[in-house]
């Protein structure tokens, strides 16, 4: 119990007993007990998980295995929870993170907190999400990933797919509410999911040549009015969920940028790598600088015309904030008395070292999207025009993996720029915008190495 308190999370980094057995004397002496066998479930499930994630079982049995067992963390953190007097709606966000972890086998993507961090989520005490299956004349989604009946879609009309839940989380049945080709429907979410959709496609394909996120063939697909007040937007496989927010904290979540960044979890070159510590920070940081890039595309913006805020309007109306991240200067976006300051470092000096946010990855996200501005602002014009591609370049490379630090991708974007452009303007000025955070990007950083 006390290191749930301390943590707010359940898995230790190395599987281990050691708090259980250190603080759990009351239960421990009711061996009988249902919290008690709820609890030791919970820790044999936890020791369990590498032989889960081991190589020689066959994905789908590893899949089956992997759900038991997080059906048992989960009823055992929320007997912990009980005991321990943490509020429910915390246990939620916790176990929500849980409950929609990717799938061992990774085909697909999820997410562990959506477009708002953990830290914001637990602050403001949101809810979890669950999955969903929405079936409707021959489109349904099944645990986030669209299925198509031939004779009833074509792949055109299904290239952009909004279904609308009504306020609804249940796993029930919900109309698709626009398809590809279709007007406008007069509903402003869906109508913004469904531009922000063609916007995200647009620009990656244009501007990169990329026609899909996932594979070929799938289709851009959001979920609007998820939820009742649901202050969130996360990837489930293959699908986007947009909450409407409560209008207390945050409006709903239909922003193209907030869209961008969401889907973008679908590039498959993303998926290598890690989601802790600065490695799941840099991921965080290309999702964002993609986000920002796809607005200002849709807006034909330079970089001096462009705010570089991600989420302006997302903040519901009395919010002390200007957006729910800033590119350019992190650290300025909101400093409000409920949602608190904006965490986010701009320099390495500045990074945070927590146990919180699966090690700060919203927080230190800012140190190389504040580089990528940097960068951008030196070259000028439209940011995606060399910017952009020197940093679509390092995230194509091949290089990225679970242990890829800020200086690694700080190396690969210089190679990538010296690749494209030779060593000239832009070479010169990927140097200087590294260094201009604290890194360099021919060597190591000004701080110890954080996994």
């Amino acid at each position: 119990m006390a290191y749930f308190r301390t943590y707010g999370h359940w898995a230790a980094p190395t599987p281990s007993r050691d708090a259980w057995d250190s603080n759990s004397g009351v239960l421990a002496r009711r061996r009988r007990s249902a919290s008690f066998e709820a609890v030791l479930r919970g820790y044999e499930a936890l020791e369990f998980m590498p032989f889960i994630d081991g190589n020689s079982l066959s994905p789908g049995h590893r899949e089956a295995l992997a759900r038991d067992a997080v059906k048992d963390l989960v009823a055992a953190i929320g007997e912990i929870g009980r005991v321990a007097h943490i509020p429910r709606a915390r246990l939620d966000v916790v176990t929500g993170r849980l409950r929609n972890a990717r799938p061992l086998s990774r085909t697909g993507v999820s997410s562990t907190s959506g477009t708002i961090p953990t830290y914001l989520q637990e602050r403001m005490a949101d809810t979890g999400y669950s999955m969903r299956i929405l079936p409707r004349l021959g489109i349904r989604l099944t645990d986030g990933r669209v299925v198509v009946d031939g004779n009833t879609a074509s792949t055109d009309r299904t290239q952009y797919i909004v279904f609308d839940a009504a306020g609804s989380d249940e796993l029930k049945e919900h109309p698709v509410a626009r398809l590809a080709g279709e007007d406008a429907t007069g509903d402003p979410a869906i109508d913004e999911a469904y531009d922000g959709l063609v916007a995200t496609a647009t620009f990656l394909r244009e501007v990169f040549g990329r026609d899909h996120l996932h594979q070929r063939g799938t289709p851009f697909a959001a979920v609007v009015h998820y939820g009742t007040n649901y202050n969130n937007a996360f990837m489930r496989n293959e699908v986007l969920f947009l909450g409407d927010g409560d209008n207390r904290y945050f409006s709903r979540f239909t922003h193209v940028d907030v869209i961008a960044t969401e889907l973008c979890k679908g590039l498959p070159e993303l998926w290598s790598m890690g989601v802790e510590g600065q490695h799941g920070a840099l991921r965080c940081s290309i999702r964002d600088v993609l986000g920002v890039m796809t607005k200002q595309y849709a807006e034909q913006q330079t970089v001096e015309e462009a705010d570089w805020l991600l989420g302006v309007g997302l903040l519901a109306p009395g919010i002390n904030g200007v957006a729910l991240r800033s590119i350019k200067a992190p650290g300025t976006a909101y400093d409000d008395v409920d949602m608190g300051k904006d965490p986010q470092p701009a320099v390495m000096d500045d990074y945070v070292h927590t146990r919180n946010d699966n090690g700060g990855i919203h927080i230190n996200s800012g140190i190389p999207s504040r580089a990528f501005y940097l960068l951008a602002e030196q070259l000028g014009g439209k940011a995606w025009e060399r910017a952009g591609q020197i940093w679509w370049d390092a995230l194509t490379s091949g290089e990225l993996d679970a242990t890829t630090q800020f200086a690694d991708f700080a190396r690969l974007t210089a190679a990538a720029a010296l690749s494209r452009y030779g060593d000239g303007e832009e070479h010169r000025a990927v140097l200087e915008a590294w260094n201009g955070v604290g890194l360099s990007a021919g060597g190591e950083s000004r701080v110890s190495r954080v996994s």
